[in-house]
């Protein structure tokens, strides 16, 4: 069964838990309605869904719900145990196990500043858009009112008169 892509790889591989974190899994994967309560080893004290696998009823990682601070960057996230899963290469066609992938760390940070960046170029050009757009309202409104000067028919914060002094 599919469970998820790299796409949906989200975190830094969790190398104590050996898990891959991943935003988004497929119908595949189904969520335990029960929360469990991990009595002993690296969950100890946290409390989580389990993960199955809807075809072979599998247990192939959790879901945190509440956890200690050193494990709250996986809070929920659809963790799934590399030791459960075989990763398949769609370039190459090959399945390889998923205990012998590593994966390569994620750096939010520069795509966040990117994102950041693209979102102030978007943002810049929609108050230009909009400042446009209300210059072209008050022209239409001047047109529709037959105002003769240009100055006649201004928002009274734009109109400025000139003094000799």
């Amino acid at each position: 069964a599919v469970l998820s892509d790299s796409l949906h790889l989200c975190a830094q591989e969790e190398r104590r838990l050996r898990v891959l974190a991943c935003f988004k899994v497929t119908e595949d994967v189904v969520l335990e309605d029960s929360l469990r309560v991990g009595i002993d080893g690296s969950l100890l004290g946290c409390t989580y869904n389990a993960l199955y696998c809807r075809s072979c009823g599998v247990i192939l990682g959790f879901n945190l719900y509440s956890s200690s601070s050193d494990l709250a960057y996986l809070r929920g996230f659809f963790c799934l145990f590399k030791d459960c899963i075989l990763c398949y290469f769609l370039t190459t066609k090959t399945t390889i196990d998923g205990s012998e992938m590593t994966f390569p760390a994620l750096n939010l940070n520069r795509k966040l500043s990117k994102l950041k960046e693209q979102l102030v170029i978007i943002h810049v050009r929609l108050e230009i858009l909009i400042r446009r757009l209300e210059e072209l309202n008050w022209q239409n409104m001047a047109d529709k009112q037959g105002c003769s000067s240009r100055t006649a028919c201004l928002k009274p914060e734009r109109a400025r008169i000139k003094s000799n002094n």
